[in-house]
């Protein structure tokens, strides 16, 4: 027997507003008549929020419903069945029913809405839905092991769980698991879950049991106490009959195609169709990933910059000192520096003189509290992840981790950077930086990793796990390497739009 105080999701209460609750309404109950408004759809309607808190999604679904029945009906009617809500929090419950019964009296009707008291994500209900709704709890495994700890006792917590998941997987699961054949489900959650690493159970189920019918990708947060998530509603269909469905993206509106949408690792991609088409082109036309052709790397991790990084040249610390480069400059091709710093580059290798630990003596304190230090990996006078120095020195790519469009310079000096920076070399001496310095600079690049890559807000997230799977053509035909060689040096002497035209047209149909 599992408690009903296994759930926290009291701790998380994100009420719903209410031009949400009307479009997620909206949108099941039109999937749900699809223009037929018979008796006998609304006597077999069945709705229910499996996470209902005070019940601003059921109090605006019901209200919809009212209307349909006076004009099916010619009158206003109410049916106990048709709406149900689930919670762990009593008092909400307890509000939602005053909350119901305050709303039927204006339509002249004595009654409430059904509730139950009850961890719905473990309970076996053997009831079946024709629409889930719900904007359900958000909160990861990191500060609430024990909550997924104890899921993990149930079948259903154990089957559908996942290291570093996020709490709402479940409702979305659950709710599928509770909706009849052609059952709609509709929520509200962070979009994350589209491409998260940890999110492969959860996509699948979607995948293989239902279609999406409606996307509306906010992609900012629709919650005034709650900064920072990026939102979007979603309808699914238990059903895999209507392939198409209508997006909102932000501003753009389109149609996308569920068939077309799940990418080659499973991770599923916000686009229109024609855009999905142009994508399995560039997939479908690679010779092999970034990958295979380049190692990735991220810059320096100090520990503490204070210590190591200064504006100005320190003539008494010359032997350890390193040019230090910002990721702003950074642009497309080449570097400019805005400002250069310098480093004290302290490794395993580094034997550190009196000069230079007198300086960092008035951080050791911050310095020894490191992990890396604390466990004895490093000194407490080296930096933290120095990485490997030969990454600094070699011709190399670099590109900026987080940017609004793609852009990447080539360098063969020394070039120190921080984390906020991934160095790509070659794996041999063989592969030509300046063809694939083309491509990441290219649009088909940008078009690929806009999509499938990772994304926080408006910018590209440019790390090393998508950076590697990034699919290229990379030619065995050296003419057409050196094609995009001669035009990329020309870049990186003077940047030119019409050459950029022909370098993005190559790439788009680079047979």
């Amino acid at each position: 027997m599992y408690s009903n105080e296994l759930s926290t999701s009291t701790n998380y209460k994100v009420y719903t507003p209410e031009k949400i609750a009307d479009e997620i309404a909206e949108k099941s109950l039109e999937f749900y008549f699809t223009g037929e408004y018979t008796k006998k759809k609304i006597d077999e309607l069945r709705i229910a929020d499996i996470s209902c808190g005070t019940g601003n999604l059921l109090l605006s679904v019901l209200g919809k419903v009212m209307d349909i029945a006076k004009e099916v009906y010619g009158e206003y009617r109410y049916n106990s069945e048709w709406v149900e809500g689930y919670d762990l929090d009593i008092e909400a419950l307890e509000r939602l029913k005053i909350r119901s019964q305050v709303f039927l009296k204006k339509y002249g009707i004595i009654g409430e809405i059904s509730t139950f008291f009850r961890n719905s994500i473990i309970f076996s209900n053997e009831k079946k839905y024709k629409i889930i709704l719900g904007n359900p709890p958000y909160f990861g495994e990191k500060n609430n092991k024990e909550i997924f700890q104890e899921l993990k006792k149930n079948d259903f917590g154990m089957k559908y769980y996942e290291g570093k998941m996020d709490y709402f997987y479940y409702f979305i699961e659950k709710g599928i698991d509770l909706l009849e054949e052609g059952g709609i489900l509709s929520y509200i959650t962070t979009n994350y879950w589209l491409k998260a690493d940890h999110a492969t159970k959860l996509r699948e189920k979607v995948r293989s049991e239902t279609n999406f019918r409606y996307i509306n990708n906010y992609n900012v947060s629709v919650f005034k106490n709650a900064p920072g998530q990026h939102n979007f509603v979603f309808s699914l269909e238990k059903s895999k009959e209507n392939d198409d469905f209508k997006v909102i993206d932000e501003n753009k509106k389109y149609v996308s195609k569920n068939t077309l949408m799940y990418n080659s690792i499973g991770k599923i991609i916000l686009a229109s169709t024609e855009d999905l088409k142009t994508l399995k082109k560039i997939y479908d036309s690679r010779t092999h990933v970034l990958g295979d052709l380049l190692n990735i790397n991220q810059g320096i991790v100090s520990g503490c910059d204070r210590a190591f990084v200064f504006r100005e040249y320190q003539e008494k610390f010359s032997k350890y000192l390193k040019p230090f480069y910002k990721n702003k400059d950074i642009h497309k091709y080449k570097v400019e520096e805005s400002s250069k710093f310098w480093i004290l580059y302290m490794d395993r290798y580094t034997k550190a003189n009196e000069k230079v630990l007198n300086h960092l003596e008035g951080y050791r304190k911050k310095l020894s509290s490191r992990r890396e230090a604390k466990d004895g990996k490093i000194n407490w006078w080296e930096l933290q992840w120095a990485r490997d120095d030969k990454i600094f020195k070699q011709p190399k790519i670099v590109g900026r981790q987080r940017s609004r469009d793609n852009k990447f310079a080539y360098t063969e000096k020394e070039f120190y950077g921080s984390a906020d920076i991934y160095y790509l070399t070659g794996k041999s001496n063989n592969v030509s930086l300046l063809y694939l310095l083309g491509y990441l600079n290219s649009s088909s690049f940008y078009r690929w990793f806009r999509y499938n890559g990772k994304i926080k807000g408006c910018n590209l997230e440019l790390y090393s796990t998508p950076l590697k799977e990034t699919p290229v053509y990379y030619p065995e035909n050296s003419h057409k390497l050196r094609y995009i060689e001669k035009m990329v040096q020309k870049q990186l002497i003077k940047y030119d739009e019409k050459i950029q035209d022909k370098i993005d047209d190559y790439f788009i149909n680079p047979y």
